[in-house]
């Protein structure tokens, strides 16, 4: 599988096109948000880790946390952020 990462944008536009075409979402519901955050950091074997404890948070770094954002973006038509699902609970990978 390609680094989504390190995809030129091109390539990233139609894989995130191809990736929400399977998904709808209620964008109110924070649990939908975080199961659908999920989903892609497994489909695309991102490093990005998501804590579901009581106080949901997820450890990140700045690459895949823009990638996520696109994706989120893309699927729900306007800027919403991993600050606002999480409730500002991000962290950020050391690399």
């Amino acid at each position: 599988m390609t680094n989504i990462v390190k995809c030129s944008k091109k390539q990233l536009d139609r894989t995130l096109k191809d990736f929400i075409k399977m998904e709808n979402i209620d964008s109110n519901d924070i649990s939908e948000w975080i199961r659908l955050i999920n989903d892609f950091i497994y489909k695309f074997e991102l490093k990005t880790e998501v804590n579901e404890n009581v106080k949901p948070s997820i450890k990140t770094n700045k690459e895949e946390q823009a990638v996520i954002e696109k994706m989120m973006f893309a699927l729900e038509g306007s800027k919403i952020s991993l600050n606002y699902i999480f409730d500002g609970n991000v962290n950020y990978i050391e690399e």
